[in-house]
């Protein structure tokens, strides 16, 4: 009995103290949220990375509305697609498979440099960098798919380099990659302006003609507006209306005009070109995400651009294509390994996490992800550790004092009923040797009977 205590009491322990701790890195939570104050993947509740190792439906702060708007129709996921070879007749040359009607297979998500923010019981929240990777096999070649996803504590932008690895014995011939949405929805519409343009010393540029090759995307209505941008040569941008991302995959960019004519319901993608990929080798190309205000996104191209110049000096560069020298990466059939088939129709749950701050909005604001309050444009954050020692400590000792109260109080019931079970037992042993016992009468009558037995005169 006292081993099922002990037991019990550890459980509960655990239980209690399994909670991510604030400013530490990593995520042990089922359910890992990627935010800050201005962008955040998912819902609040969910993870902010899926089985296929892409970002969820993304969110973005609205500063004038102070609450979180989606940034994609119902509960979409951003799209990706991969298009590989020539000679087909898409515009592109390739042939494109669309990753979610792709089972993925050996997805794994790396957490060492997400930095916690918040923690609860349901969920852990934190900024920082998560790199994500699953299998694939697109048109026969085996491939691994990895995206690291940066988010700066108070960026409007995420950055995110996505890794194309060829674990096929063979080479993987002109490879694209399509991301973008299938129904676009800004704060509270999916009527949006999208413009088609490049990012000038800092600032976004509206395409002039038809055929004019463009590296960024704005989509935008009254008030707010979601920036697609990459500074990698051959980079480009299409529309097309909703509500398939084929739409947008399926629209050479050179033959749009620089913008919609009038808002409309669509789709659009950012065309990311990588090239010829060697067996055991990789190819790259960063881009990024961003949103905010129509007001403000001029503010947020520039910081984007900011970050590309620098990370990347040499702009003239185009994708990055490296060759593994030791062969970390071997071929693997991916088609015999798969072990689950999420239904792409719906935002699939996955470990992954990312979160971030909060703005500095001018009064007291609460977030999940953090408490902030903003007093004279000065923010001042609240000490989590101060927070966990004043609260939640002495919640623990409660609970676990409940727990082994609970524990006790079983060990005693137990004993009462061993208690009454003896009792019963010595009760009805005492009344069967009582029983047992002969009368004087009885003796007399024995006495008698073995007289007449014996021929002997009675008395």
């Amino acid at each position: 009995m006292y081993s099922k205590s002990l037991i019990l009491s550890l459980f509960c322990f655990k239980a209690i103290n399994s909670i991510d701790v604030v400013n530490s890195t990593g995520c042990t939570s089922s359910v890992c949220v990627f935010s800050n104050p201005y962008l955040r993947i998912g819902s609040g509740i969910q993870n902010s990375i899926n089985n296929w190792g892409l970002f969820v439906q993304p969110w973005y702060y609205s500063e004038t509305a102070n609450q979180w708007y989606k940034l994609t129709y119902l509960d979409y996921p951003l799209d990706t697609a991969i298009g590989t070879g020539n000679g087909s007749s898409h515009w592109s040359g390739t042939t494109i498979v669309d990753l979610y009607s792709l089972p993925p297979s050996n997805t794994a998500i790396d957490y060492s440099n997400y930095t916690i923010t918040f923690a609860d019981t349901t969920k852990t929240v934190g900024y920082g960098k998560i790199v994500a990777r699953a299998g694939f096999v697109i048109n026969q070649r085996n491939i691994l798919f990895e995206n690291t996803f940066s988010l700066g504590r108070q960026d409007k932008f995420v950055k995110i380099i996505s890794r194309v690895i060829n674990v096929s014995p063979s080479t993987i011939q002109n490879l694209m990659i399509w991301t973008g949405t299938r129904d676009d929805y800004v704060g509270t519409t999916d009527i949006n302006t999208k413009t088609r343009g490049n990012l000038d010393t800092g600032s976004f540029v509206e395409v002039t003609f038809n055929n004019q090759s463009s590296r960024a995307i704005m989509i935008t209505n009254t008030n707010e507006g979601v920036l697609f941008y990459s500074e990698t040569a051959r980079v480009m941008t299409s529309y097309a209306l909703c509500c398939t991302f084929s739409n947008a995959y399926n629209t050479n960019p050179l033959t749009l005009a620089p913008r919609t004519l009038t808002p409309t319901d669509g789709s659009y993608a950012a065309v990311l070109p990588i090239g010829d990929i060697q067996t055991n080798s990789s190819g790259s190309i960063t881009w990024y995400y961003a949103a905010g205000t129509v007001s403000s996104l001029s503010t947020v191209a520039q910081s984007v651009a900011i970050d590309q110049v620098a990370n990347n000096p040499d702009l003239s560069a185009s994708v990055s294509l490296s060759t593994i020298i030791t062969p970390i990466y071997t071929y693997t059939p991916f088609l015999n390994q798969i072990s689950q088939t999420p239904s792409p129709s719906t935002t699939p749950s996955f470990n992954i996490r990312y979160i971030i701050l909060q703005p500095p909005i001018p009064n007291i604001s609460i977030t999940e992800s953090h408490i902030t309050t903003t007093i004279n444009q000065k923010e001042t954050s609240f000490n989590y550790d101060i927070l966990y020692i004043a609260i939640f400590a002495p919640l623990n000792i409660i609970l676990l004092c409940i727990c082994c109260g609970v524990c006790v109080g079983l060990r005693n019931q137990k004993r009462k009923d061993d208690f009454k079970k003896n009792h019963k037992k010595m009760v009805n042993n005492l009344f069967t040797d009582v029983r047992s016992f002969d009368t004087p009468q009885d003796i007399d009558e024995k006495e008698d009977h073995n007289r007449l037995n014996l021929n002997e005169p009675t008395s």
